[in-house]
């Protein structure tokens, strides 16, 4: 568990990621007590505050919950519903009155990270890059996506225009990655206070959390995208078709 105090990243936000990654690699398990806001201050370094706002964060979107006097443990995990065999889910934007655009939040180098073990289904730590956009359609935000890529598939990623350019085209055309297929989860979660400020919602905001793993022909992770979208911005529609189209509701 560590703190990048140089990162771009909210040290809440850090810290809210940490305490997912740990929770979802079962260091943490379901009725399990995680460490006080005062005791991750102190093996952290951090202001009473940071802890606190992370924890919040993560009560409100369901994965911790407190009891009082006791502490703060881990939820139960949310019962899938489904829904991937009746349909197979395939997420688009739906450009209406203007082009999709994007801006380019940041983008790193990751080494030695358990999140390449945890999104990318690895056995040992590799290099990866973590991407991170904003997709506007409009001109409004309409989705904030985190993308993870191990290095190997694209060594020179970072040398190209990623707010111009088609980050999968990238990888197929540019790099010879051949895409064989990819899965998606759709869940909803409520916005922090990084998230609020980037897609423009008030913090608590309804979102849809998106989760994409993109695989080659012999069945590797080439990219784990993790993608939120206000809930008042955006509709999800399923037709005979089987697919989602993802657009601006008309109605703001």
């Amino acid at each position: 568990m560590e703190i990048d105090k140089k990162s771009v990243l909210p040290l809440y936000y850090q810290l809210k990621e940490i305490l997912k990654e740990e929770i979802d690699i079962g260091k943490y398990k379901s009725g399990e007590r995680i460490p006080s806001e005062n005791e991750l201050c102190e093996k952290l370094s951090i202001s009473r505050n940071t802890a606190k706002q992370a924890i919040a964060s993560l009560v409100t979107e369901g994965i911790l919950y407190r009891e009082q006097g006791k502490g703060t443990f881990v939820a139960e995990k949310k019962v899938f519903d489904g829904l991937s065999e009746l349909f197979s889910f395939s997420a688009r934007f739906r450009e209406l009155n203007g082009n999709l655009n994007t801006k380019v939040i940041f983008t790193e180098e990751i080494k030695e990270s358990k999140e390449a073990l945890k999104y990318l289904n690895l056995k040992h730590n590799i290099d990866l890059f973590r991407i991170q956009r904003l997709r506007l359609l409009v001109d409004q935000p309409i989705s904030l996506q985190t993308s993870y890529i191990p290095k190997h598939f694209c060594k020179s990623l970072l040398k190209h225009d990623l707010e111009k350019e088609s980050l999968i085209n990238i990888l197929k055309d540019k790099f010879g990655n051949n895409f064989s297929h990819f899965s998606e989860t759709i869940s909803c979660v409520s916005a922090d206070q990084y998230e609020a400020d980037l897609l423009k919602v008030k913090k608590g905001s309804a979102l849809f959390l998106v989760t994409r793993k993109t695989l080659s022909k012999n069945n590797e992770i080439i990219e784990f995208a993790r993608s939120f979208l206000p809930g008042d911005k955006c509709e999800f529609y399923i037709g005979p078709e089987k697919y989602v189209s993802i657009g601006i509701n008309k109605k703001h």
